[in-house]
């Protein structure tokens, strides 16, 4: 069964104008995400390249070898800048040079007249432009959980075929009409046209999604002012931690953090410098806390942290902590830090409760004077 291949430009263009209007809709839906944007500007010159490409059954020649082709040069460069963007670099002009390119060799008649010599460029650049998008995928690969491997064997195909296409593209020209490359081959140009920009479509909507669920997930675990985690994080990472605590039979311990008189620093040298003495305090115990230790921002100037450790091992860990907070002085402001911690050698008690007694400690080395370390259980008050 043959291809017909009016049918398929017919169907291409219906397929490029309603994946057009989606991402236009997406775009404004995501409050103009640039991704989005520029991937709508190219799914729109492609649209229009499309349509000229048509044109040259009537008879014309430049529209549909001139512009046509430069705006597909132009689809291709809105998609470098897509994923650019969505690699956090800058735009540039790299996505004008395909398009550039092909004006200038159409200045020229050996060029502008030849169809194998306009197929030769024209799949040597799109080899070109979808290498570079494999590479800027490549390079996003840790923010891609789900999509990583999608787009990679979307854009390797597309290349590949391209590749197969300088040597099974005899460049003869087709008397059938609406043929995008002029030639017998176009009918596998279309098809694989459309069904790559309908992968790549819905790969970049896919993209951009999986991107800002990871966004909303580390705002809803993370302290925005410190960058540690929060309450809610804490509570989920301690209850992984003393799991695996209980099945390997180790220690474990819960540790609070205030700094004291933190509200006199913020009346006596403002509320900027309050917060740098807070971010000055998570490096500090960033730096110092064991790898499967847990750190968090409670609220305030209060802290907490988990850490599977037995009583000896958090003590000494909490001293080295407070020592190193004692001894710093951030723009010229000394502050100190009071600790309480609990241990769990055995037993079945949770993180909450533990965290509880470690309070108690902390009341415990407030009450005593400050800039110290307690831990549960206290000494008894002496009547």
């Amino acid at each position: 069964m043959s291809l017909d291949i009016y049918t398929l430009f017919v169907c291409e263009l219906y397929v490029l104008g309603f994946l057009s209007i989606i991402m236009v809709f997406a775009w404004v839906g995501s409050h103009y995400d640039r991704v989005l944007g520029f991937t709508c500007l190219s799914l729109v010159f492609t649209l229009i390249a499309v349509f000229l490409s048509s044109l040259r059954s009537s008879g014309l020649h430049f529209l549909p070898v001139a512009v046509g082709n430069v705006l597909v040069m132009l689809a291709y460069g809105g998609l470098l800048n897509a994923f650019r963007r969505f690699c956090g670099k800058p735009i540039g002009t790299h996505w004008l040079l395909g398009a550039l390119l092909w004006a200038l060799l159409c200045c020229f008649p050996a060029f502008y007249y030849s169809l194998p010599k306009r197929v030769l460029v024209l799949c040597i650049a799109c080899v070109a432009y979808t290498a570079a998008l494999i590479q800027l995928v490549w390079q996003a690969r840790d923010t891609l959980k789900a999509t990583f491997w999608p787009a990679q064997l979307l854009l390797w195909i597309h290349l590949l075929f391209h590749l197969a296409r300088l040597f099974l593209d005899s460049a003869m020209p087709s008397t059938q009409p609406g043929a995008i490359g002029g030639s017998d081959f176009s009918v596998y140009v279309i098809l694989e046209s459309i069904l790559f920009v309908i992968g790549l479509t819905f790969t970049i909507l896919a993209m951009v999604n999986e991107r800002m669920q990871i966004a909303l997930k580390h705002t809803s675990l993370h302290d925005p002012l410190t960058s540690v985690w929060n309450r809610r994080a804490l509570f989920t990472e301690a209850t992984k931690i003393v799991a695996r605590c209980r099945r390997q039979n180790r220690p474990f311990s819960a540790i609070l953090f205030d700094l004291d008189h933190f509200k006199s620093i913020n009346d006596r040298y403002g509320h900027h410098q309050g917060d740098q003495i807070l971010i000055h305090f998570c490096e500090i115990v960033r730096e110092l806390i064991p790898a499967e230790g847990r750190f968090a921002r409670l609220g305030g100037e209060e802290f907490a942290a988990i850490i599977p450790a037995g009583a000896r091992d958090a003590e000494a860990w909490c001293e080295a902590i407070r020592l190193a907070v004692c001894t710093s002085q951030p723009n010229d402001i000394a502050y100190s830090v009071s600790i309480g911690f609990a241990t769990v050698t055995q037993g079945q008690q949770d993180f909450e409760s533990l965290l509880a007694l470690a309070d108690a400690a902390l009341y415990h080395a407030k009450a005593s004077g400050r800039n110290c370390t307690a831990q549960h259980p206290v000494p008894a008050a002496i009547s």
